[in-house]
C-alpha cells in the first residue's frame, strides 16, 4: 500500500487487512511534513504511524508492518524491497494528492510534478525490472476530464476513433480520451495515464488506472475501532475538499464559501470513504491477465450549488452562502 499512511491509504489497509490479507504500508510520511510547513493539521488527532500499525494489530490481531521510504527518490532502496517482499498486488496512493497545493507557486508545482511523475514512474520501471507480475491498482481522478460537464458518458480510458490517411483510406483506432487538467496535481495524473499506457503496451504490464470523484468523510468500521486508528479530517483551503469545508462552516455557524457561481460540475459522484473503500477492494482483488493496455475504470455530475441545497434541506443548517468571486487564471505560454 504505497502512501498508505494517508487519507485514503490508511483506511484502505486496515479493511484489506480486516479481510485477511497480508498489508505492508510504504509512505515517506510527507503529508504530515506539509501539515507542519502550511500551519495546519486535520480536525481528528492522527497518530504517529508506529502507533497507529501497533493498535491495529492489538484490537485486531491482525499485523500491517510499513517502511517508510520516498519511492520518488529512493528508487534502490524501494527496488530492494520488492525485490524481498514481491507484492501480488501494489496499490499506488503515494503522491501529492491537493490541487490548490499544485497551483500555490512555482515551490509547489515543481514538487507535485518531481514528487507523482517519479514515484509513478519508479514502481513501473522497478516491476519491470524485477520482472514481477504484480498487479498496479492506481488511484486517478475524474478530474483529468476537466471542469464541466461532457455532455454525454464519459467512456472507460479509451475512445474509437477513425483516421483518413492521404489516400482517403480510413483507419480504426483507439485512444485515450483526451483530459482537460485544471491544476498542475491534475495534470501529474493526467501523464501518468501514458505511463501506464506505455509500460502496458511495451511489457504488457497489469495496469488499473482507477478514476472517482470527490472521498468525504472520516470513519470506516476498521477506524472506528480504536482513536488512534482514526483517519484525516481536512478543511483547509489546500486540501479540505469542498463537502468537509461546507461541513465544518455548517457546525460553526459561517457562510458556505461557495466559489464562483457555485455551477462548476465534475464527472463524477461524491463517495463516502467507507464506501469508496469496498470499491476500491473489489478492484484490488482482483488480478487481471498480461494485456497490451491499461484498463481504466470510472467509478455522475454533481455541483457545488447542490452540495450547498442538500446541506439546507436539513432544518438545523438554515446558513447563508457567501460567493467568493473566482480567481482568473494567469495566461500561459
Amino acid at each position: 500500500m504505497l502512501g498508505g499512511d494517508g487519507f485514503c491509504g490508511w483506511p484502505t489497509a486496515l479493511h484489506l487487512s480486516s479481510l485477511g490479507h497480508d498489508v505492508t504500508i510504504v509512505d515517506n510520511l510527507s503529508r504530515r511534513r506539509i501539515d507542519l510547513e502550511l500551519g495546519i493539521r486535520s480536525l481528528t488527532p492522527i497518530e504517529p504511524i508506529d502507533v497507529r500499525v501497533e493498535t491495529w494489530q492489538e484490537v485486531s490481531g491482525n499485523r500491517i508492518d510499513y517502511a517508510v521510504i520516498d519511492i520518488a527518490k529512493e528508487y534502490q532502496e524501494f527496488c530492494d524491497f520488492l525485490a524481498e517482499l514481491r507484492p501480488d498486488t501494489i496499490v499506488h496512493f503515494a503522491e501529492q494528492r491537493a490541487a490548490p497545493y499544485s497551483m500555490r507557486g512555482a515551490k509547489e508545482k515543481r514538487y507535485t510534478v518531481d514528487n507523482n511523475l517519479s514515484a509513478t514512474h519508479n514502481v513501473l520501471v522497478a516491476l519491470n525490472d524485477l520482472g514481477l507480475e504484480t498487479h498496479l491498482v492506481h488511484l486517478g481522478t475524474m478530474g483529468v476530464y476537466g471542469y464541466s460537464g461532457a455532455g454525454f458518458e464519459l467512456p472507460e480510458g479509451y475512445l474509437p476513433v477513425e483516421v483518413t490517411d492521404d489516400q482517403g483510406q480510413r483507419h480504426k483506432r483507439d485512444i485515450l480520451y483526451p483530459t482537460n487538467p485544471g491544476s498542475v496535481y491534475h495534470l501529474t495524473k493526467s501523464l501518468d495515464q501514458l505511463l501506464f499506457q506505455f509500460y502496458a503496451n511495451n511489457d504488457k504490464m497489469r495496469i488499473t488506472d482507477l478514476h472517482q470523484g470527490i472521498v468525504w468523510g472520516t470513519q470506516t468500521d476498521q477506524t472506528r475501532r480504536h482513536p488512534a486508528l482514526v483517519n484525516r479530517f481536512d478543511y483547509d483551503g489546500e486540501y479540505g475538499t469542498v463537502l468537509n469545508r461546507f461541513l465544518v462552516e455548517s457546525a460553526v455557524g459561517h457562510p458556505l464559501t461557495v466559489h464562483g457561481t457555485g455551477g462548476q460540475t465534475r464527472a463524477s459522484s461524491i463517495f463516502r470513504i467507507r464506501f469508496a473503500v469496498s470499491n476500491w477492494r473489489s478492484i484490488i482483488r482482483r488480478q487481471p491477465a498480461a494485456r497490451s493496455r491499461s484498463s481504466t475504470r470510472l467509478l455522475k455530475p454533481c455541483g457545488s450549488r447542490n452540495w450547498r441545497n442538500w446541506f439546507r434541506r436539513s432544518p438545523a443548517l438554515k446558513l447563508p452562502m457567501f460567493r467568493t468571486r473566482a480567481r482568473k487564471r494567469k495566461k500561459m505560454t
